[in-house]
């Protein structure tokens, strides 16, 4: 029996780290073989994701509260190293610009009366 799951792990395809580095950018499985952060980004960037088009899909998934980057499948970060695949995918999104989420826009109306009886209000202490 535990001869059989180890032939079934030998027998599957171990992860790239590129290729599961364009899927957390994309949520695409890529051919990608790069090595550095920078000859990556020259991949993606031939196979049409340039930092625009990786902007605009962060945002989408930002405003339908989907997380970006895409989730990895947790046995091939194992796989991978937790820490070495999350730096590396820090890095590339570093160089792409592309850190933290996008500011959400901020309403620009004028207050109601409630509130600008509330911005009023001040403890009896303040004088």
């Amino acid at each position: 029996m535990r001869a059989n799951r180890v032939a079934s792990r030998m027998a599957r395809r171990l992860a790239s780290e590129p290729v599961e580095l364009g899927r957390a950018l994309t949520g695409e499985e890529l051919p990608l073989t790069a090595s550095d952060s920078v000859a990556l980004l020259a991949e993606l960037t031939t196979l049409g994701w340039d930092r625009a088009r990786l902007a605009d899909l962060r945002r989408q998934r930002q405003a339908t509260r989907q997380p970006w980057p895409i989730p990895v499948a947790l046995e091939a970060r194992r796989e991978l190293g937790f820490a070495r695949f999350d730096a590396r995918l820090a890095q590339v999104r570093d160089l792409l610009g592309l850190t933290g989420q996008e500011p959400a826009v901020q309403s620009s109306r004028p207050w109601g009366q409630a509130e600008r009886r509330l911005a009023q209000d001040r403890p009896p202490h303040w004088g």
